[in-house]
């Protein structure tokens, strides 16, 4: 099946908005194509909220972290004011980094370059080559750290890197996601314990339809998590998700589920009961579980290449355990295996996408079906 020219007239994917049953899955270019990566960017990912990281890992003044997202390296910072910032880490005078480590705790931010420094608020308070100038006349000259865009719900940060006049606020983007999901899952307590950054060759769309389909729990991952029964939670503004009620955790693999950690404190409502599976769209996907919370962000490097963000927390009384090394090494190896066999499965999937006929929709892919044709939504409507 080739490539047709028109790529974004609505015809060639009006199978996919069929009825589930009936439906076809989404055509092979729509996981290759350089003009329809372009388009979701510019729809999707530009006007999106993403997630940055967690509150609790820079707790105190100066303590801060580094990350890429989109493309754009940023940098979180907590303030002399004790406020949680984010700013552009490139430095207003040549363009350089600002701060290249990963994190750490600083008393104020200098670019190795020329030496030009800012305060925790991203003031310029220092800047060689510009004398004559006081501090306050520093600040006035515009060249400040630019701030993005962010916020804070229940301890996750969230960042917009588009124009958010055209786009919804935080809470609009996030609907009911904090009342249903996060508040009830207590995630402000959640502390990063284990985070790491690499590169698949793979659509990011694949590793976002993995997550939601419980269809190949059974198979690829018959030993690390086995069979995984799931309901669909009733999800307002841009996130879908599913739910799987257990009195034990999902993060240890089915022999050793009764050695974990006890529950979160507090969790109210189906937390208590069990675990949600969500993707906050378009590729932020976080599961909160009664004892552990983890992500597995999913950023675009292009058509065909994925930069996943993984990162495991607990609760900050868990870690504050004596036993807390060791019996964390189960929940690692679980989750590790699981992220690896899904690593590989859409690599694979990848390899077999190029001219390939459209497939169909099970049962269990039910939610793969809502989500693709949230995609087209945002794709096809620019």
């Amino acid at each position: 099946m080739e490539t047709p020219k028109d790529i974004f007239d609505p015809r060639h994917y009006a199978r996919t908005r069929l009825p589930r049953e009936r439906a076809e899955t989404l055509p092979h270019w729509v996981y290759s194509d350089q003009e329809w990566f372009e388009r979701e960017m510019a729809a999707m990912f530009r006007p999106a909220w993403h997630f940055a990281g967690l509150a609790s890992s820079v707790p105190n003044p100066g303590d801060f972290f580094t990350l890429r997202l989109l493309d754009e390296p940023l940098l979180v910072v907590r303030g002399d004011d004790h406020e949680v910032r984010v700013f552009r880490n490139s430095c207003r005078h040549r363009g350089s980094l600002v701060v290249e480590d990963a994190s750490g705790t600083c008393r104020g931010m200098r670019c190795p370059y020329h030496s030009w420094t800012y305060s925790l608020e991203g003031v310029l308070k220092h800047a060689p080559g510009l004398d004559g100038h006081s501090r306050e006349e520093l600040a006035g000259l515009g060249r400040n750290l630019l701030q993005v865009p962010s916020g804070i719900r229940e301890g996750l940060i969230f960042v917009h890197l588009g124009d958010t006049k055209n786009s919804p606020t935080l809470d609009a983007y996030l609907g009911n996601y904090i009342p249903t999901v996060a508040a009830p899952h207590r995630t402000g307590q959640m502390v990063a314990v284990e985070q790491r950054e690499y590169v698949l060759e793979s659509n990011w769309k694949l590793y976002a339809e993995v997550d939601m389909e419980t269809l190949h729990t059974k198979h690829i991952h018959r030993d690390s998590i086995g069979e995984q029964p799931v309901t669909l939670p009733v999800s307002e503004g841009n996130w879908i998700g599913v739910y799987h009620e257990s009195e034990h955790t999902p993060a240890l693999h089915p022999g050793e589920r009764d050695q974990g950690f006890p529950h979160t404190s507090g969790l109210t409502g189906a937390a208590a009961k069990g675990a949600h599976f969500s993707i906050l769209l378009p590729g932020f996907f976080l599961v909160t579980a009664q004892d552990v919370m983890w992500w597995i962000h999913k950023i675009p490097d292009s058509a065909t290449r994925t930069r996943v963000r993984v990162g495991y927390s607990f609760p900050a009384s868990t870690v504050e355990r004596p036993d807390f090394s060791e019996v964390a090494k189960r929940y690692y190896k679980r989750l590790d295996q699981v992220i690896e066999e899904d690593d590989w499965i859409t690599e694979y999937q990848q390899r077999g996408l190029k001219a390939s006929a459209p497939g169909c929709y099970v049962s269990e892919e039910h939610v793969v079906h809502r989500l693709d044709n949230w995609i087209l939504d945002q794709v096809l409507d620019v």
